[in-house]
């Protein structure tokens, strides 16, 4: 989970950054609007006026306490939000330990991507992407599927997506589902367009993650096994 730690601390680092300049430069807008010095500011919510300062300068250290109260002072809201506008870099511990299953049970050729980012609008990501000569697989763990038919529409348009990018590679994709009664009964009630989605045998799947020779045999689903060894499986 290395991988993750290190995306999600750039991530949100950088989130906060740009907040803390987008609040520092509104307050500092209202303040001068209101005719208000940072000193007066500052003597009125019991801070050194450098903390003001560093406030409107877009310092992420300053505390949401401090900027709620200077934000008093001008007549202003200070809002903190969280806004669900990209891929979430670990849905739960779930995802997180069937990532991990996958990334033992790959051979060492394999070079591995965990949140890989996906060109295009917004911040999607693959859960990870393999790499291997000409072959890119493109891995989706989902824990628990709820609209089959959405996600192999976001399946096929982060393909999409990667594989314009590609001059002479390959893309694939991996579903990789737990081995749960909902998920076997929801693949068994779309056999059809399970087949036509997932052609490639899950042996054929398994034999390419786990040897250094086997050429992808293309688009695929595995299951994950948790209990006991883990484990993937065929199915």
């Amino acid at each position: 989970m290395e991988g993750i730690l290190r995306r999600a601390t750039y991530e949100g680092d950088r989130q906060l950054r740009r907040a803390a300049v987008r609040v520092g430069e509104d307050f500092r807008q209202l303040r001068l609007r209101a005719g208000v010095s940072q000193a007066a500011v500052a003597r009125a919510i019991g801070v050194e006026r450098s903390v003001i300062c560093r406030l409107e300068a877009g310092c992420p250290s300053v505390s949401p306490r401090i900027r709620a109260r200077a934000a008093a002072v001008v007549g202003a809201d200070f809002r903190m939000s969280v806004y669900a506008d990209a891929s979430p870099l670990l849905a739960d511990a779930a995802q997180a330990r069937i990532v991990e299953l996958l990334l033992a049970t790959r051979h060492s050729t394999w070079r591995a991507s965990v949140e890989a980012p996906v060109p295009g609008p917004g911040r999607r990501c693959s859960d990870v992407r393999l790499d291997r000569g000409r072959d890119v697989v493109l891995v989706e763990v989902e824990t628990r599927v709820r609209r089959w038919e959405e996600l192999l529409r976001e399946l096929h348009d982060k393909r999409a997506a990667v594989a314009s990018g590609l001059s002479d590679r390959h893309c694939h994709v991996l579903l990789v589902l737990p081995w749960t009664g909902h998920h076997r009964q929801l693949v068994a009630t779309h056999p059809a367009t399970v087949r036509a989605t997932f052609p490639a045998p899950g042996a054929a799947l398994l034999a390419a993650l786990t040897d250094g020779e086997t050429t992808w045999p293309g688009d695929g689903l595995l299951w994950s096994v948790m209990s006991g060894v883990p484990r993937l499986r065929a199915g």
